[in-house]
């Protein structure tokens, strides 16, 4: 029972993409688009790639709308706002910075500000959230930027 898989497993390459896939998926993305569907497009564009592998490496790295690099303090400001007021929703946060992803803001969360609010102590048990909000709340009040209310969701 279950699903069927969406590609045979043995025959596409797994691991890491490389400069020139990037490319030739940039490519095609430009002149065709999806074309009809994410399980077709690694055929047409000739990667041996799974479907749910090319759609994440567009929606997450490749898409030309995509911010990288360093947050702003700014950014910083409305993440911690929002995670204070709506937890890690990351899709709600992400919606709030233009060109973030949902999966970049939560890397960025998860790698740099969750250790900067906490300080360098213990990270609290995954089932105490309560701990990192209280957390972001203070660092806002560091911050200046104590007012939720400018945040809609």
């Amino acid at each position: 029972m279950g699903r069927s898989p969406c590609c045979d497993k043995a025959t596409v390459k797994r691991g890491p993409w490389s400069a020139d896939e990037d490319a030739r998926f940039r490519s095609h993305m430009e002149q065709h688009g999806t074309g009809g569907g994410w399980i077709e497009l690694p055929g047409k564009a000739g990667l041996l790639r799974c479907g749910k592998s090319c759609r994440l490496r567009w929606l997450n790295y490749l898409r030309p709308d995509i911010r990288h690099g360093g947050f702003s303090p700014e950014e910083d400001r409305v993440i911690c706002a929002l995670y204070a007021a709506v937890g890690s929703r990351w899709s709600l946060i992400a919606a709030h910075l233009p060109g973030r992803t949902d999966n970049g803001v939560k890397n960025y969360w998860n790698t740099r500000l969750k250790k900067m609010l906490l300080g360098g102590k213990k990270p609290p048990q995954p089932h105490d959230r309560r701990q990192y909000r209280q957390a972001a709340n203070v660092h806002l009040c560091r911050l200046g930027a104590a007012n939720l209310t400018n945040y809609r969701l």
